[in-house]
């Protein structure tokens, strides 16, 4: 099974449903705690499952069972806050983020929400993949879920 990951944060609607669309995605796992603030833009809660469903026939589900808890994203920002280029904030982020996730039943969600899917997306906002959470839980999960995974991050 291929997991792609992708953020909007950067992308046009066009670029991002194309970039899905280019990679085959059949379902896109939404794994942000909130996907409802202004933001969110063209990816809020009620209009990315249509947008994805009429654009690319993707498939959406939203799993804030993924998600930083709140207190742990407060933290964080509260952190950054003070200092953007404090060079420990992100790996202290990831440690305890994967520590989490460790406690939670992700991996049977993951097996639940990918019956009969070869290509899996996970959704968040950051740009990149090196700074989000998703790519921590896609590697949390190769690593720890009996699926033979591939990783790309798009």
């Amino acid at each position: 099974m291929r997991v792609y990951t992708i953020g909007f944060s950067g992308k046009s609607a066009e670029q991002f449903f194309a970039i899905l669309s280019n990679a085959s995605v059949e379902r896109v796992l939404d794994i942000r705690r909130s996907n409802n603030t202004l933001y969110a833009g063209f990816t809020r809660s009620r209009d990315l499952p249509f947008f994805l469903e009429r654009i690319c026939g993707i498939e959406y589900v939203h799993e804030p069972e993924f998600a930083p808890s709140l207190e742990l994203l407060r933290a964080h920002q509260a952190r950054l806050k003070k200092d953007k280029r404090d060079p420990t904030a992100w790996a202290d982020f990831g440690e305890r983020y994967l520590a989490e996730v460790q406690n939670r039943p992700v991996a049977e969600h993951f097996a639940r929400h990918t019956v009969g899917v070869d290509n899996v997306c996970l959704l968040c906002m950051e740009p990149t993949a090196d700074t989000c959470h998703r790519r921590l839980l896609a590697e949390h999960l190769a690593a720890t879920a009996d699926l033979d995974l591939e990783i790309i991050h798009l």
